[in-house]
């Protein structure tokens, strides 16, 4: 039976990291739970360092009930706080321990903390969080830009109610992941999601029924993972207002191809790997209507089959990158369909487009309980559980093919 202290994995991104998590004195250290919690939920082992000032806001016990991991406040013989650690996160920062890391100043177990990260080279993200005319303020603006020049990460809110918040904890740890395992073996991929429209009127489109939710689940995996994402966005369920990724909104299927050509080729982007998860129309309206048809027309549509945009992306990354291209990976859905159908579709799509990979499933499967996808390329079928499962085969392959 589940304790009240356990947490649902939700991602393998920080698995295996030892996670130093410094809380200083704010009032956003009331977040520190549901940080905590949301940090093992993608595999952190935690280690706690809290200031003084931090006990008062949030009492180390439920510190140590969230993170289920040691908490120190006071020195200690050992100072484990010092070695060992993948990376360092400090939420809340206050602007007395901006000031005190970057004068040197070594007052505490964090404070020490700190300056052992930037002298070993430890991998440090500061979350700062004050109201708005303290970090304003130039004093506070030249502390962040000299732990900036130290190395460290620095994630900063929106302002909000005259006060920079500490950002919601998916936002923190979804950006920590990032930073700790992004390396040069990490990709810059092009991520196409949604479904796709085609006008018959100026107020009437076809579209299809996808809601982009799985092709958003594969960009924010990516991401922790340590990827750079750029979505080109059809029509969507979801509101993607996101600062992790460049967003390309194109419903139109004839602006996407378009699109998908552009950011392709766009030097300054620097796509190297493209997945195509958009529900892109096979068929478009011939000849759309001018302005709106009257409700009582009877209508009739002439479709035609639509150029596979699948089929330009290796050509257009391969002519860009050169040697340097990475995989494109193709995704293939169809209708009360057999395994055996599924890999010989998704193998016609190999043969015809030359992608690397493709991810294959039968409606039936997207709201069943088993069996999410299958994973398919010329010489390898598998199955694929679940929606992490999807990320982790796309992971692999970005990075074996290096």
């Amino acid at each position: 039976m589940p304790r009240d202290v356990d947490v649902v994995l939700k991602s393998r991104a920080l698995e295996g990291r030892k996670v130093l998590l410094g809380i200083s004195g704010g009032i956003a250290a009331v977040e520190t739970v549901r940080l905590a919690r949301e940090l093992r939920r993608h595999g952190a082992e935690i280690h706690v360092i809290m200031t003084r000032a931090a006990t008062e806001v949030i009492s180390p016990l439920a510190v140590r009930w969230a993170t289920q991991a040691n908490v120190d406040v006071e020195w200690d013989g050992d100072m484990s706080q010092l070695d060992g650690y993948d990376g360092l996160l400090i939420a809340p920062a206050t602007r007395n321990t901006l000031a005190k890391h970057v004068n040197g100043v070594m007052d505490s177990p964090l404070a020490m903390a700190m300056a052992a990260a930037a002298g070993n080279g430890t991998p440090t993200m500061v979350v700062p969080s004050m109201h708005n005319d303290l970090f304003d303020d130039a004093v506070t603006q030249d502390l962040i830009n000299s732990v900036i020049a130290r190395g460290a990460k620095v994630l900063v809110s929106e302002s909000e109610e005259g006060r920079r918040k500490q950002p919601d904890p998916v936002n923190i740890v979804a950006e920590f992941a990032h930073y700790l395992n992004r390396s040069p073996h990490h990709r810059n991929v092009l991520v196409l999601l949604g479904g796709t429209e085609s006008s018959i009127d100026d107020v009437r489109v076809i579209t299809n029924r996808s809601t982009g939710q799985t092709g958003f689940g594969i960009c924010d995996g990516l991401h922790r993972l340590g990827h750079q994402v750029t979505i080109l966005a059809g029509r969507t369920s979801l509101d993607i207002d996101d600062s992790r990724f460049k967003i390309v909104y194109s419903p139109d299927v004839g602006s996407m191809k378009c699109w998908a050509k552009d950011l392709i080729e766009n030097d300054e982007i620097g796509i190297d790997a493209v997945i195509s998860a958009a529900a892109i129309s096979d068929h478009v309206v011939d000849e759309p209507f001018s302005g709106k048809i009257s409700s009582d027309d009877v209508l009739g549509l002439r479709l035609s089959p639509f150029p596979k945009i699948i089929d330009g992306i290796v050509t257009w990354l391969g002519k860009n990158r050169g040697v340097g291209a990475g995989p494109v990976i193709g995704f293939k859905l169809l209708s009360n369909s057999n395994e055996k159908e599924l890999v010989q579709a998704a193998r016609s799509q190999i043969e015809r487009s030359g992608v690397s990979a493709v991810v294959a499933n039968d409606l039936s499967w997207i709201e069943g309980d088993g069996r999410r996808a299958l994973w398919v390329t010329m010489d390898e079928v598998s199955e694929l559980a679940n929606l992490e499962s999807i990320v982790v085969a796309i992971d692999r392959l970005l990075l074996a093919q290096d």
